[in-house]
């Protein structure tokens, strides 16, 4: 899980240098903060149900360690605290569910996909 965490944290890293590197600072860190939550909330969701992440190693590995060192829900609290709940963050909160499901179901069909071989 250790492991995985720093993985995901240095990955975040990287992905939120190269999405801010596009715009300036006060919209790249809102436009970076959000591509990084989406892109980790679907992994969370595939992760979860996906046939090849199924036992407790890599459940703590991936889910854990990985996805929740690569999210950063941590400094959405910070932008809700600073500036309210804005319709960015709002936004954000809610694509992160739905990309959380997009992944989830990705994962059961290829569990289902497995069943049915």
């Amino acid at each position: 899980m250790f492991f995985g965490g720093a993985i995901g944290s240095m990955l975040r890293h990287v992905v939120h240098d190269w999405v801010a590197s596009f715009y300036a600072y006060p919209t790249s860190e809102v436009i970076s903060l959000g591509f990084i939550n989406l892109l980790g909330s679907y992994f969370l969701g595939l992760v979860i149900r996906h046939p090849l992440f199924q036992s407790d190693y890599r459940q703590a590995f991936f889910a854990t360690g990985l996805a929740g060192g690569f999210t950063t829900m941590s400094a959405v609290t910070i932008f809700i605290v600073a500036e309210d709940l804005t319709s960015d963050i709002a936004i954000m909160l809610f694509g992160a569910v739905i990309t959380f499901a997009a992944g989830w179901h990705q994962g059961r069909r290829a569990a289902r996909k497995k069943v049915a071989q």
